[in-house]
């Protein structure tokens, strides 16, 4: 028997979406931000989200704005033009994305899923947290960390987000986008597959 596939009725759109894995790319219609594989899809429609984002909750509390819960907003396509930036990732918000109205605190839906601590190759003695900082170097690409990173505070040791998952600059993905390394990260690191144990969550070093 062919196994189940699950079926969300979302509010982004008017036909229920299939979970379906696709082997290609696709831009989520719910964040407008890169994804690949697992889909909620209308095959009718051409429509497809994010599995966190035909899933996630309408309101979330998350270490990155601890302070304040966070509320899920769709921007319309017609007030685009008053350009958000995703307080993470510094990568516009276009769509869904979850926003602290007294903060002003704008993210990406997928953002708020990045893991707080990892290990990494490069720094095997602490974790790095995810954290907002000053301006500094990142250890594998060598460029500047300007926003949030993944940082040992004990050894002033960043590395960027869309980094985490490289050792040295010839190890990142040439010519990808930083939301392509990001949405990376995410199916990698947050899930705990990564192929060569580059960066790993730190749960896993707790078990």
């Amino acid at each position: 028997m062919a196994p189940k596939h699950r079926v969300v009725q979302h509010f982004t759109h008017n036909h229920p979406l299939m979970e379906t894995n696709i082997a290609r790319d696709f831009i989520c219609d719910g964040c407008e931000t890169y994804g690949s594989d697992k889909t909620y899809r209308c095959e009718t429609c051409d429509y497809d989200l994010h599995e966190y984002c035909a899933t996630c909750p309408f309101t979330l509390q998350n270490f990155t704005h601890p302070q304040h819960e966070l509320s899920l907003f769709r921007q319309k396509q017609s007030t685009r033009q008053n350009e958000r930036v995703c307080d993470i990732c510094n990568e516009s918000v276009e769509g869904l994305f979850y926003r602290c109205k007294l903060c002003e605190f704008d993210v990406h839906p997928l953002c708020t899923q990045l893991p707080q601590h990892v290990r990494h190759v490069l720094h095997p003695a602490h974790h790095l947290e995810f954290r907002l900082g000053g301006a500094s170097t990142c250890m594998v690409c060598h460029g500047s960390c300007q926003s949030w990173r993944f940082r040992c505070e004990l050894c002033k040791f960043d590395i960027h987000t869309e980094c985490i998952l490289a050792e040295s600059p010839s190890s990142l993905a040439s010519g990808s986008s930083t939301g392509r390394r990001i949405f990376r990260v995410l199916k990698n690191v947050t899930v705990g597959v990564v192929c060569n144990i580059i960066a790993s969550p730190i749960t896993e070093f707790l078990k």
